[in-house]
């Protein structure tokens, strides 16, 4: 019942970002200037480190960046690779620092965004000899940052309340009936 039940989280958390991702990459290139906008990969990935055991922030990584990587025809392996590294890290970090709350969680995504377009673009650098980005802004890796950390700070409740509503709090005690 465990089990099943931290299964059917992770998955439920790798179709929300999904579902996430299409839409804003659908929507917010027509709204965001020079292409920068708030990576749903690294929200998701971010708040499932803060919140899950690192086998499924781990899987819910390795899907989404998978599901990336085909959005954008990147090669296979590359954003998975990026994502799942980004995960371990920002699980690592979450565990290092005592911090919790839409700010550490603002701050986790906006470092973790930096890190994963860092990553990406050696990553493609190293396996096509040239890579490149759609604008100085998002080049730059710190405006994309900048706009995950305020999405996450506007994304911190309602994916509370999801996260509450896929796995609600066991309360383990005697039971007299």
């Amino acid at each position: 019942s465990g089990a099943s039940r931290a299964m059917t989280r992770t998955f439920a958390w790798i179709g929300l970002g999904w579902l996430g991702m299409v839409v804003w990459s659908a929507a917010g290139t027509r709204l965001a200037p020079w292409h920068v906008l708030p990576d749903i990969l690294i929200l998701v990935v971010a708040f499932a480190a803060l919140r899950q055991p690192p086998v499924p922030v781990v899987a819910i990584a390795l899907a989404l960046g998978y599901l990336a990587g085909r959005q954008v025809v990147a090669p296979l392996g590359a954003s998975e690779t990026a994502a799942a590294a980004c995960a371990v890290g920002m699980y690592m970090m979450g565990g290092q620092l005592a911090g919790s709350g839409a700010l550490f969680f603002a701050l986790l995504a906006g470092a973790g965004t930096m890190a994963y377009h860092a990553l990406l673009f050696v990553l493609l650098y190293l396996g096509r000899d040239t890579a490149g980005f759609s604008s100085w802004a998002t080049a730059a890796l710190v405006p994309a940052g900048r706009a995950t950390g305020i999405g996450a700070l506007f994304a911190y409740g309602p994916m509370l309340w999801r996260d509450s509503k896929l796995a609600p709090e066991r309360r383990e005690g005697l039971s007299w009936s």
